[in-house]
């Protein structure tokens, strides 16, 4: 074999200078545009077909979905392909294949759906940046000439490769435009014929070990092979779900996105601010979400929505981005409240009820931080303590810990009373000034649980029960009552349950949604009057683990935005009306019932705030101590039962070697043990 005919072969990951040196004493290089000079940021080529038939959908040049486009889409080229047999070409034009799209009737313009797919192409094409530095760096003797087997015109490849950085000193010869591909050789003999070139004087770059390997050394050309990554199949959980999703799937499991991942993440610490699988897990459910509010404020007549703190701080983020797309008219509104700056001021007349709030929310703290929820400081409430004859340092908790509470409460109600006066006025003077008590329907957003803060909402305001809807992510069956009616609240997952399946998988996990949806910034304490305007006030956050829960909620944001971006540039605001909460919810209910150990220890460094004070940052899963188990196994399952993350706090409780099982089959296991043995139940 001779030095031209030679084949050289270099490491999928080849560095640039790698790559430089093979090709310097090239006159002429010849390079391969798809997966060599570029990678699409979609696993499979054929996906994109779902991203033109969604945005062929929007602009009304068919009438199937966008899985069906895909699916004709393929059909097409292959029947296209077929009648090559009786000619002369082995290659076909991008609009030959609408034509046939169009004579199918499954397109009304095949030349606008051709047209529509060089877009989407544009906008999932990246540069694989060892070969294009490679490139770059030629001496300006040497001419570059793309040759590809696509069915995509020269000019039109031309534009992608400027677009990813390739300048424009360079030559495109596309087997659509001449008939011939390099598959059957006919490409390279054009290149050879129109060039007048030496063939041992080209170095070819390519992917195909055929097409860009075999068939260059049969015309005495070097060829360079850079082989690309296996293309993988898709899932058939995946395929199973909405066109957004699979998009979704397959950006992410992309040559161009994980190329550019974070390094997989070492210790529990590292995979909070690193592990894009974990920051990503919320992302279906909060484009469904946003989608689904949307829906509902247009359904309903509302104009003007907000978004409560912290809860609303990733979904407004989703729907001013939908929105600028849609251009509904629509007001969207940041509004800072929480439950200790809106509920509590409502709870003047009901101290009982405050106290049952606050004892919940105390966690075993001493009683002399009870009233920080109102701003009393641990001084001022200890000595508000010893003068109704209580101890401040006993700890609250339980049914002893309410009557604590109570008692503070009921001793020292004038002051209580006048202090929560204050909020309320407060409160009530930021409302107005964030346009909340104008008249007329307005939605609130939320992640739920219980509506707690739109009934005080409600109440504060003294709107009309029937203008403040919320929108939430879910609502319990529980939360229904006079003040919150199936025509004043629903709910995306479940609602006042139904489906009552979505609302027992979200149930054994539900702080999940609480970390995932949050925002970086502290819960509200109060409001601040000063020169005229109102100021809401942060609460004072525990030093230990807040900066690490800032950081990871900033990377959850800056991942699931990041992805709703590409998708959103592939789609060109085509996205769908909803999007099915069942399947919406699927990347999560691995998390919510079935985590890995290293899932629960990455998870459990994020700490949430927790309190009517936000007074204490609590990892979402307490471990269960082996004595506990020892001591009162029964016992200890009613406390996972009761935990906000109930899969989390089984797996950390067990020992690493038993299998990971969800919290219901490990119960239902357990406790026919218990009965077999005789034991208690």
């Amino acid at each position: 074999m001779t030095k031209a005919s030679r084949a050289a072969s270099v490491a999928p990951d080849a560095s640039a200078d790698a790559i430089a040196r093979t090709i310097a004493d090239a006159a002429l290089i010849t390079c391969d545009v798809f997966d060599t000079a570029i990678a699409r940021s979609l696993a499979r080529p054929e996906d994109l077909h779902l991203a033109t038939g969604a945005r062929a959908g929007a602009l009304g040049l068919t009438r199937c979905s966008a899985e069906a486009f895909r699916d004709h889409r393929i059909a097409a080229e292959t029947s296209t392909r077929a009648a090559l047999l009786h000619g002369d070409d082995d290659e076909i034009p991008l609009a030959a294949i609408h034509r046939t799209l169009q004579s199918w009737n499954v397109v009304t313009d095949g030349a606008a759906t051709a047209a529509l797919e060089f877009l989407v192409e544009r906008s999932v094409c990246r540069p694989i940046l060892p070969v294009r530095d490679a490139l770059l760096r030629r001496r300006p003797a040497q001419r570059l000439v793309f040759l590809s087997d696509s069915t995509l015109p020269g000019d039109w490849l031309a534009t992608i490769l400027t677009d990813c950085g390739y300048g424009d000193r360079f030559d495109v010869i596309s087997s659509a435009d001449i008939g011939r591909n390099k598959a059957a050789g006919g490409l390279f003999r054009h290149l050879l014929a129109t060039l007048e070139c030496k063939p041992q004087e080209i170095v070819h770059l390519g992917d195909n070990p055929v097409s860009d390997v075999v068939r260059p050394r049969e015309f005495g050309i070097r060829p360079l092979h850079l082989p690309a990554p296996r293309i993988p199949p898709e899932p058939e959980s995946v395929a199973r779900r909405p066109f957004v999703m699979r998009l979704a799937h397959s950006h992410r499991r992309s040559r161009a996105v994980l190329a550019n991942a974070a390094p997989a993440a070492g210790t529990a610490d590292e995979a909070v601010l690193h592990d894009p699988r974990l920051q990503r897990a919320c992302l279906f459910p909060l484009i469904g979400f946003s989608l689904f509010l949307l829906a509902e404020a247009r359904r309903r007549g509302i104009r003007r929505i907000y978004f409560l703190a912290r809860d609303g701080h990733l979904p407004l983020a989703i729907v001013r981005r939908l929105n600028a797309r849609r251009n509904d008219p629509v007001e969207l509104t940041y509004l800072h409240c929480s439950r200790q700056a809106i509920v509590v001021p409502t709870l003047q007349n009901d101290l009982p009820q405050l106290a049952r709030h606050i004892a919940d929310g105390l966690m075993r703290r001493p009683l002399r931080h009870a009233l920080a929820c109102i701003g009393l400081d641990a001084a001022t409430t200890a000595a508000m303590a010893h003068a109704a004859g209580l101890d401040p340092d006993q700890r609250v908790q339980g049914a002893l810990g309410r009557a604590l509470v109570a008692r503070l409460l009921d001793v020292h109600a004038r002051k209580i009373e006048a202090i929560l006066r204050e909020h309320r006025e407060a409160a009530l003077a930021y409302l107005d000034q964030a346009g909340f008590l104008q008249p007329g329907p307005r939605m609130i957003v939320d992640v739920g649980w219980r509506g707690s803060v739109q009934k005080a909402l409600t109440s504060l305001s003294g709107a009309p029960a029937a203008d403040i809807f919320g929108c939430y992510l879910g609502l319990w069956a529980e939360a229904l009552s006079e003040d919150l009616t199936l025509d004043q609240a629903s709910g995306y997952l479940f609602s006042f349950g139904s489906p009552k399946w979505t609302a027992d998988i979200v149930r054994q996990g539900y702080i999940l949604f609480e970390l995932f949806f949050s925002s970086p910034d502290p819960t509200i304490s109060h409001y601040a009057r000063q020169d005229g305007q109102v100021t809401p006030i942060h609460a004072p956050e525990p030093a230990a683990g807040a900066s690490v829960r800032r950081q990871a909620f900033a990377a959850i944001e800056r991942t699931c935005l990041a992805d709703f971006d590409s998708l959103d540039a592939m789609l060109d605001g085509a996205w769908p009306d909803t999007l099915d909460p069942a399947a919406a919810l699927g990347d999560m209910v691995p998390l919510l019932t079935r985590p890995s150990a290293r899932d629960v220890a990455a998870l459990n460094r994020i700490p949430y705030v927790h309190g009517l004070d936000g007074g204490k940052n609590v990892p979402p899963v307490n471990q269960v101590p082996l004595l506990a188990w020892l001591k009162s196994p029964s016992r200890t399952i009613r406390r996972i039962a009761d935990a906000p993350w109930q899969a989390g706090t089984l797996r950390a409780s067990l020992p690493r070697f038993v299998p990971d099982v969800g919290f219901p089959e490990f119960r239902d296991r357990f406790q026919r043990l218990c009965r077999a043995l005789h034991l208690a139940p």
